[in-house]
C-alpha cells in the first residue's frame, strides 16, 4: 500500500472514523439493560465487544465506499464529486487492502470474545459481518433494496446489543427467546429512531440512488410518504420508553427521555419541509443523538439508582 496517498486526513475520510464513537452508547445502554433486567454486567466482555464493533464499522465504512464507488452508474458525477475515493483520487487497490486489513483485525478481539463465551457470539458476529460486507458488495447489494433501512436499524440499534447482553450474562444468567424479546423492548426506542434517520439520508439521496441504480424504500413510497413514515416512528420511539417502564423493562428516570421529543422535533422540523443532505440532513443527526444520548444516560442513572 502506498504511503503517499495513506495519510492520516485520508483515513479519517475514507472510514469516517469520526462518527464511530456513536457506538459506544449502544454498549452502554446494553451494559445498563444487562445490569437492570439481570443484575449482571461483564466489562472485560464488553470491552472486547466494543472494540471488535469498533473496527469493524471503520471497515463497513471503508467497504461502503468502495462497492459504492465499483457499483455505480453515474460515472461523471457521483464517481467524481460525491463518493471519496474519486473525490480524493485514491486507488482501488489500496482501499481494497484497507477494507480486508480492518475486518480481519476487526475479528481479532471477536476471536478473544469467543473463547470468553461460546458459540452464540459467532452466531451474532457471523450475522453481524455478513450484514456489514453484503450491505454495499455483492451483485444484490442491501443498500440497493427497500430493506436498506430496517436492515441497518435493527443490526445496529438491536443486534449490537443485544450481542452486549449476552456477553454480560454468559454464565452468570440464561440467556433465552425471553431475553432476546426483552432486549428489543428496550432498544425499540432508539431502533425506531435510528430507522428514521437512515430513512432521512436515502430521502435527501433519492435522486443520486436512482441516477446509481438503487432503489430504497423511498422509492417505493415517495419522498412525501417517507417523510410521513419518518414523522411516525420518530414519535411512536420517542414514546416508547413510556411503555418500557410501565411494562418494567426500564427504569423511572427513563419517563424524562419522551420528553426530548419535543427539541427533537423542533430540530426535524427543517428537513421534514426541505429534505436536503446539504442544508438540512445534519439538522436530523443533531437532533436524533440528542435522543441517544438523552434515553441511554437516563437508562444507566436507573439502572445504578
Amino acid at each position: 500500500m502506498s504511503k503517499s496517498w495513506f495519510t492520516w486526513p485520508t483515513f479519517v475520510a475514507i472510514t469516517e472514523i469520526y462518527i464511530a464513537p456513536l457506538n459506544v452508547i449502544w454498549f452502554i445502554l446494553g451494559t445498563a439493560a444487562a445490569q437492570y433486567l439481570y443484575g449482571t454486567i461483564n466489562l472485560v466482555n464488553v470491552i472486547l465487544c466494543l472494540l471488535d464493533v469498533f473496527i469493524f464499522d471503520l471497515a463497513v465504512n471503508v467497504s461502503d465506499n468502495y462497492f459504492d464507488y465499483k457499483h455505480a452508474h453515474d460515472r461523471e458525477y457521483y464517481t467524481k464529486k460525491v463518493n471519496v475515493i474519486g473525490k480524493l483520487n485514491l486507488p482501488l487497490s489500496g482501499v481494497r487492502k484497507l477494507m480486508i486489513a480492518l475486518y480481519v483485525i476487526s475479528a481479532i478481539p471477536g476471536f478473544f470474545l469467543f473463547l470468553r463465551t461460546g458459540w452464540a457470539v459467532l452466531i451474532f458476529g457471523a450475522i453481524g459481518y455478513f450484514i456489514g460486507i453484503f450491505y454495499t458488495a455483492g451483485k444484490f447489494p442491501i443498500n440497493a433494496t427497500p430493506l436498506a433501512e430496517t436492515t441497518v436499524a435493527l443490526s445496529i440499534s438491536y443486534l449490537i446489543q443485544l450481542t452486549c447482553v449476552y456477553v454480560c450474562l454468559y454464565g452468570q444468567h440464561p440467556f433465552t427467546w425471553q431475553v432476546a424479546g426483552e432486549v428489543f423492548l428496550v432498544a425499540l426506542p432508539q431502533t425506531l429512531i435510528f430507522f428514521g434517520v437512515q430513512l432521512a439520508n436515502n430521502i435527501a439521496d433519492l435522486k443520486e440512488d436512482i441516477a446509481n441504480h438503487r432503489y430504497t424504500l423511498p422509492y417505493f413510497t415517495g419522498a412525501n410518504n417517507a417523510i410521513t413514515i419518518m414523522k411516525v416512528v420518530n414519535v411512536v420511539g420517542a414514546l416508547w420508553p413510556l411503555a418500557n417502564v410501565a411494562l418494567g423493562f426500564a427504569p423511572w428516570p427513563v419517563l424524562f427521555s419522551s420528553l426530548i421529543l419535543i427539541p427533537m422535533w423542533r430540530g426535524l422540523k427543517p428537513f421534514f419541509a426541505l429534505p436536503d443532505k446539504q442544508k438540512t440532513y445534519m439538522g436530523v443527526i443533531k437532533s436524533t443523538t440528542l435522543f441517544f444520548i438523552g434515553y441511554t444516560l437516563l437508562f444507566t442513572i436507573g439502572s445504578i439508582i
